[in-house]
């Protein structure tokens, strides 16, 4: 594993602008026990949300795609983790972002899917989990 600081490198993720973004809340580490008559207990195993996912759709130029797939190589797929520039939530409100936590990890999730629609435009789709990382 390469490491740089102690701890595992990050990449960066280019400063470009979706044209389409969901975000979907993680899970938190629950567990629900169910007796033979139908009682039940849940516990929770940890405190933070993990897995969640973001997908984002992006009609790039050449350059700007590039860039993308620079990433996607650099961050050997879902290895590394991605440094998320501010541009990536534009639009989202302050108070919006504050309900996605800092600690979360992003990392692709899958390979991203780039559909050509004319020269020098492609329109791609992203799909990024977010991991809890020691």
């Amino acid at each position: 594993m390469d490491y740089r600081g102690g701890s595992i490198m990050s990449i960066d993720f280019p400063e470009i602008c979706p044209t389409r973004r969901t975000y979907t809340p993680g899970e938190y580490a629950t567990k629900r026990f169910t007796a033979i008559n139908g009682a039940s207990k849940s516990r929770l195993y940890g405190s933070k949300a993990f897995d969640a996912e973001l997908s984002m759709s992006f009609l790039l130029n050449d350059a700007d795609m590039a860039s993308l797939l620079g990433s996607w190589h650099a961050s050997k797929g879902g290895f590394y983790t991605l440094d998320l520039p501010d541009s990536v939530f534009a639009g989202v409100s302050s108070v919006l972002q504050t309900q996605i936590p800092s600690y979360l990890q992003w990392r692709w999730a899958e390979m991203p899917s780039v559909e050509s629609v004319m020269p020098n435009r492609s329109r791609v789709q992203v799909q990024l989990i977010a991991t809890l990382d020691s």
